[in-house]
């Protein structure tokens, strides 16, 4: 009988003493966490991010042989400074009504300053939910790819090319009109692969791609969960990309600062906002969405921002501090967090801008991207307008022979 992966790992590191020195634990913790898997909200469904920091949890809880409950914080948040006081799971710890944050949380240095983290747990950068794009229209897609001189170069060219056809086929008695020399030229030309790709394959044009375009568009709106790391940062920085979403949130906060990942989801479907949160999370949204609703309604910005750590909260002086921290370095030292984040987060994911045809905007090529095209051209049509004297020459002087 095969033995799952799951226990070969607590089988190894049963074996392993790492707590020759360890003062007696409690063996009984309060955790607190605002977000499934750890407690129920209706319409919300559990992340990637919350499925790890629930298997790494239950794991040390058997390593550390403790039991858990799991509660969560009045307001439902993770943790933001607020008027003097610490709010969510944060102001619980301190209020010593609970013993371990479920989640995990990003280290920020404010949040350091009022309690602990374990060693980080996973690292994660910031991702922009934002609406899935409409196909571009094709009805102009043939005349996307170049500038207007290259049209017009283009044109004088097949122009060129069909006058000397016709020219050829007058004296060699072909039936061939002018216009038969055209749709010929045109037929060769529109057969080509790059005129092929923009009619046939699916464009998206995301209505932003980056943090930058996101700061400063008319058009959609930065979102985040209230009393985040996001929220801390955005609102507390005083220049740059970071201050302008800050006086987003500062001037509209009913609007971009939201309870809960399912109304940061709402709002990005909306259409006129782009939900900012761990990338990792944003995968499971986008992807639980798309199967509840049988088709893409949101998708990913190209880039990502704020990379930083996330681990488990603890009161200062917790005395699970230590043991978590060796615990936790010795699963990531044996694969266990990797185990973890493969088992629980999708290789692949249908509604990624990425495995599709994208564009910012539409690329123009003008007569210096395509003038060495041209010389090629006129060689080419050089060459066989001499070929095609050459021929009439010798064709008159064998008739008089």
């Amino acid at each position: 009988m095969l033995i799952p992966t799951s226990y070969l790992f607590l089988i190894f590191l049963s074996l392993i003493n790492v707590a020759e020195n360890q003062v007696p634990l409690p063996s009984y913790m309060l955790a607190t966490s605002p977000e499934p898997p750890f407690v129920e909200i209706p319409g919300i469904k559990s992340s990637y991010f919350a499925l790890i920091a629930r298997d790494t949890l239950y794991l040390l809880a058997t390593r550390l042989q403790f039991s858990l409950t799991i509660t969560h914080p009045p307001d439902f948040l993770f943790g933001g400074y607020k008027n003097g006081k610490w709010d969510g799971i944060i102001g619980q710890l301190l209020r010593k009504e609970a013993d371990l944050g479920a989640s995990l949380n990003a280290i920020t240095y404010a949040r350091y300053t009022a309690i602990d983290f374990s060693v980080p747990v996973i690292y994660d950068v910031t991702g922009i939910l934002i609406p899935f794009p409409d196909e571009s229209s094709k009805i102009m897609a043939a005349l996307q790819p170049f500038s207007i001189e290259v049209w017009m170069a283009f044109f004088s060219a097949t122009f060129l090319i069909c006058l000397t056809l016709s020219v050829e086929g007058k004296i060699n008695s072909s039936r061939k009109t002018f216009g038969d020399h055209i749709m010929w030229v045109i037929s060769i030309i529109t057969s080509q692969g790059v005129l092929t790709s923009l009619l046939a394959v699916p464009n998206y044009v995301p209505i932003i791609n980056t943090l930058d375009e996101l700061a400063t568009s008319s058009i959609i709106k930065p979102v985040t969960i209230r009393s985040t790391a996001v929220d801390d940062m955005m609102l507390n920085t005083k220049n740059g990309t970071y201050k302008l979403i800050g006086d987003t949130f500062r001037k509209y906060p009913n609007e971009t600062l939201v309870a809960n990942t399912l109304v940061g989801v709402n709002r990005a479907v909306e259409g006129g906002y782009g939900f900012l949160e761990p990338r990792t999370s944003l995968l499971s949204l986008m992807e639980n969405d798309r199967k509840e609703h049988k088709v893409c309604r949101v998708t990913l910005a190209k880039e990502t921002f704020y990379p930083r750590a996330f681990a488990y909260l603890l009161p200062k002086k917790s005395p699970f501090k230590d043991a978590f921290d060796r615990q936790i370095l010795l699963f990531q030292q044996f694969g266990f967090i990797i185990h973890f984040q493969r088992k629980i987060v999708l290789q692949s994911n249908r509604c990624l801008l990425q495995k599709k045809k994208v564009r910012s905007r539409a690329p123009r090529f003008t007569l210096d991207h395509v003038s060495s095209s041209f010389v090629i051209l006129f060689v080419g049509y050089a060459a066989s307008f001499s070929s095609f004297v050459f021929e009439n020459i010798r064709n008159t002087f064998d008739y008089d022979w």
